[in-house]
């Protein structure tokens, strides 16, 4: 497949693949005897939070007995059983959706929650997908090269929007919720809906929503009206995922009771700001964070905990596709880290040395920065250094795969990986 892909000039290639995918698509939901017709599915997207929000939201309506399916980039949980997922994609082609959605129906779920990310959007892989909600988290610039430009990001983003307003089967309103507190929120709240939410922690109103639910930020996790909520994810973003998790699942009926049970009994997912437990007196965490905004996000989340020294490891997802983010990892890094490895991530056909020239620049850029860094483009041997020279009470955070399975090496040669089990692995091997 990528040998033709090869073949095809990227222009073409841009044009065939939303008729290739949304072809597909319909025709897996015509095979598969059109699953989502007879559950109640949400599309959560934007720039960051997605996979969260949609573990949050499932985890709520699975414990008040409503049973739920997810499908994220993180895994997939058809209601009887989760895997994780390996195939490459945060939002699998159309085939594996309609078959994943086909796997809940018959398991028994009446509720199926879909990560939508902007590609898959943007190459129709929803298509067939009878979306009774869209759920907004954020919007913040990503894969601008590869999108064209900010309004072709936002515009892909917005067709789950218009799949709900056009939807004609499933639950009898068709229902839109949107954080308010994103510049983008109004866009996304102008689709056809016949109900439409916001949140809010800023006291932010909008005259499109049927109602807004003002949110207050505690120690432990958020306030709605007199409820508490308790997050017991690292950062600030994670309060604005649970209160969208939270407003979705009780405009379904969900109990607040049962909204604060899953919440509480909420502890982790995999590869987002997972901490990897050791006894060396220093603490690591993986994270995802590809993207400028989740990667700052982490970073953020990282600076918040107690810490002597704080060592990041890191490098550039996305070859040439994502040039720009180079620069700003490096400078966003470099504001907030003691120590920075740079190293290798997904390069497929680009110059790794020259991403990691591209990273140096932003971090050069912060002239007044007290840190020290360094280039090792093997990620292990990265790894290993971070771990190898932290001391009792500094933090490592390495950033870019998360719990991905895989690594693009250059040439696009894939190998078998996965961060967590890596830190593991070193940790055996340096007797720690």
């Amino acid at each position: 497949m990528n040998f033709i892909k090869a073949l095809i000039p990227s222009v073409i290639l841009k044009i065939v693949r939303p008729w290739y995918h949304g072809a597909v698509a319909l025709m897996a939901d015509y095979y598969f005897d059109e699953p989502s017709k007879e559950l109640t599915v949400i599309g959560i997207t934007g720039t960051a939070g997605k996979s969260t929000t949609t573990q949050m939201l499932a985890k709520i309506l699975n414990t008040a007995g409503k049973k739920c399916g997810f499908i994220t980039t993180v895994s997939f949980f058809d209601g009887e059983s989760e895997t994780i997922n390996k195939h490459g994609l945060s939002m699998p082609g159309g085939w594996l959706l309609q078959k994943q959605l086909l796997a809940m129906k018959k398991n028994g779920c009446k509720f199926a929650v879909v990560e939508c990310t902007s590609e898959g959007l943007a190459q129709n892989r929803h298509l067939g997908i009878d979306f009774d909600y869209a759920v907004f988290t954020n919007l913040s610039p990503a894969h601008m090269q590869a999108h064209g430009g900010w309004e072709n990001y936002k515009a892909a983003k917005g067709k789950l929007f218009k799949a709900v307003g056009i939807s004609q089967t499933g639950v009898a309103k068709k229902t839109i919720v949107a954080n308010l507190d994103d510049d983008s929120a109004e866009y996304f709240l102008a689709f056809p809906a016949t109900q439409k939410l916001g949140i809010s922690f800023t006291d932010k109103t909008s005259k499109i929503c049927d109602t807004v639910y003002q949110a207050h930020q505690t120690a432990a996790g958020f306030s709605l009206g007199q409820s508490d909520f308790v997050v017991h994810l690292l950062g600030e973003f994670n309060k604005f995922n649970g209160t969208l998790a939270v407003v979705t699942a009780q405009s379904l009926g969900v109990s607040v009771a049962d909204c604060q049970k899953a919440l509480g009994e909420f502890k982790s997912i995999p590869g987002r700001m997972e901490e990897i437990q050791n006894n060396q007196g220093f603490r690591v965490f993986v994270d995802y964070g590809c993207e400028p905004a989740s990667f700052t996000a982490a970073l953020k989340a990282a600076f918040e905990v107690s810490h002597k020294k704080l060592i990041h490891v890191f490098g550039s997802t996305g070859g040439h596709r994502d040039s720009e983010k180079r620069f700003l990892f490096g400078q966003t890094s470099a504001r907030l880290a003691d120590q920075i490895i740079i190293t290798n991530d997904d390069v497929y056909g680009s110059d790794p040395e020259k991403i990691a020239q591209d990273i140096e620049s932003g971090i050069k850029s912060q002239e007044l920065w007290k840190g020290s860094y360094s280039v090792i483009l093997d990620r292990r041997e990265a790894i290993r250094h971070a771990l190898s020279t932290a001391l009792a009470g500094d933090l490592v955070l390495i950033t870019g795969k998360g719990s991905e399975q895989f690594l693009v090496l250059p040439g696009n040669e894939r190998i078998a990986w996965d961060d967590r089990e890596v830190v593991k692995q070193e940790f055996k091997n340096m007797g720690k």
